[in-house]
């Protein structure tokens, strides 16, 4: 029996326009209405996140920064990690080196050197507001509970691993968009803290259906007994799911609702 079900946002539980389909929501009602847990496993910032807790009930627990923060159904901090200062500064020596966007994360917002086209592409924008640093080798850092770099999507693999070198591997890297690169403090990924999650609501890996899309939804699956990974998902994440639904996005995850826990 299911018991737990924690699914991605973007290009997952969100159509393309950014929406919960209808019939998802309906399902993730009925879900919550019948004792089961719901949880939003997502790459994104807690008060974007917090909207579509708010349109599916007040019950739902959010795994946010990909790992870095979690926050229970009553809206409470549980767990919370972040970069410190020193490797964020080497985060930016990083991309001014190779002369590539980066942003931050401090009190909630969006922190970036400037507004660009690559902060706008980013759907965190249109919750919360940017504090612009102008110039991040001046700026007075707080730690940050992730950091994101925009890149050609054809040297996303080659980055990768220049930044795993240039960071000593003190981080733990991840994609969400062919062209995004997230880097969260080490030990953290969303598999780490789902185990987390389960262990303080008492519920095993057996009773646990994880819903995905890309590579930083790979550890979340793995720990669950019932991984899932929509029809748009990339195949890397195909290949290490227990299950992959013939539709996309939304009702990718409506079509796992029906099959396994409804």
């Amino acid at each position: 029996m299911i018991k737990l079900v924690v699914s991605d946002l973007d290009n997952t539980l969100l159509d393309k326009d950014n929406k919960i389909n209808d019939q998802t929501l309906i399902l993730l009602k009925k879900c919550l209405s019948k004792g089961v847990f719901i949880v939003l496993g997502t790459g994104r910032l807690y008060q974007s996140a917090k909207i579509y807790k708010d349109m599916i009930g007040e019950d739902i627990y959010i795994i946010c920064y990909n790992g870095s923060l979690i926050v229970d159904n009553k809206d409470r901090i549980v767990f919370s990690k972040n970069l410190d200062v020193g490797l964020m500064k080497k985060i930016v020596d990083f991309c001014k080196l190779k002369n590539l966007y980066c942003q931050f994360y401090e009190d909630g917002k969006i922190l970036v050197e400037q507004v660009t086209d690559e902060t706008r592409i980013d759907p965190d924008l249109k919750n919360v507001k940017a504090i612009e640093a102008i110039d991040f080798d001046l700026y007075d850092f707080k730690p940050s509970p992730k950091a994101m770099i925009v890149v050609d999507p054809n040297l996303l693999g080659v980055y990768q691993e220049e930044l795993r070198d240039f960071l000593d591997d003190e981080v733990y890297i991840a994609q969400s968009q062919n062209y995004l690169i997230e880097i969260m403090p080490k030990e953290v990924d969303k598999g780490k803290s789902l185990e987390y999650l389960c262990h303080k609501l008492n519920i095993k890996p057996s009773e646990v259906m994880a819903i995905g899309d890309n590579t930083n939804d790979r550890e979340m699956l793995n720990f669950s007994s019932y991984s899932i990974a929509v029809a748009n998902a990339v195949d890397d994440l195909k290949d290490a799911a227990f299950y992959v639904c013939e539709n996309e996005r939304s009702l990718g995850v409506a079509e796992a609702l029906n099959k396994f826990v409804l």
